[in-house]
């Protein structure tokens, strides 16, 4: 049974406190699997960014070491990406451009792979934090995603909907989209430096972390 990661970006490393818990919740250190995040950087140069700069900047300087480091990319056949989610130590999905992660995630058939996966730890950052949940959002029609706005399907860890860089102050979204959402689902809302870990299915919030539910905001402890 996997302990689950939900958070934002972090730029400068890993939070101290999200390293202590990841270094106890790590069974083993195999192997780490990261999973494409589609963001805004040019993949031509690196294809495989979203590993390197997990490795170079969040696990290695944590010292969190893995025998092996592996990246699934739209390239990687299907029968080989699913071999390494199930063997994986830990499996990350990487941030970035959210419905185009839910696509890849639907078309290489990876989210009963994950599921499945003998993995201590299943960790999303930013868009790959939303598509772990129960429900993901596009927000608006866009050129480059060319996706209906409306809610999607996630992988299903938890029944709730996440939301990355939170922030009181953000009425907008707020008023027109979180609180007519939190009538059918609840959402759990990180501000930066924030986390969730959820063991078991019981969700601990850590840092400035929010629960709407039923249109009701309520500060997490």
């Amino acid at each position: 049974m996997s302990i689950q990661y939900f958070s934002g970006f972090f730029q400068n490393g890993l939070p101290v406190q999200m390293v202590e818990f990841l270094r106890g919740d790590l069974a083993e250190r195999k192997s780490l699997v990261v999973v494409m995040g589609f963001g805004n950087w040019d993949y031509s140069q690196d294809p495989e960014i979203d590993l390197n700069f997990a490795k170079d900047n969040w696990f290695d300087p944590a010292g969190i070491l893995f025998d092996e480091y592996h990246f699934i990319g739209a390239n990687m056949p299907k029968e080989r990406a699913h071999e390494l989610l199930r063997d994986a130590s830990m499996i990350l999905l990487q941030g970035g451009y959210t419905t185009l992660q839910n696509d890849f995630l639907k078309e290489h058939e990876l989210a009963k792979p994950i599921k499945e996966s003998a993995a201590s730890i299943i960790m999303g950052i930013s868009g790959g934090a939303k598509n772990m949940g129960a429900k993901v959002s596009c927000r608006k029609s866009d050129e480059v995603l060319k996706k209906s706005s409306g809610i999607y399907d996630g992988l299903g860890f938890g029944n709730f909907y996440y939301e990355p860089y939170f922030s009181l102050e953000n009425n907008e979204i707020i008023n027109n989209e979180l609180i007519p959402l939190s009538q059918s689902i609840d959402i759990y809302a990180t501000c930066d430096k924030s986390f969730l870990r959820v063991e078991g299915g019981k969700v601990s919030a850590y840092g400035n972390v929010w629960r709407i539910s039923n249109s009701e905001l309520q500060k997490q402890k």
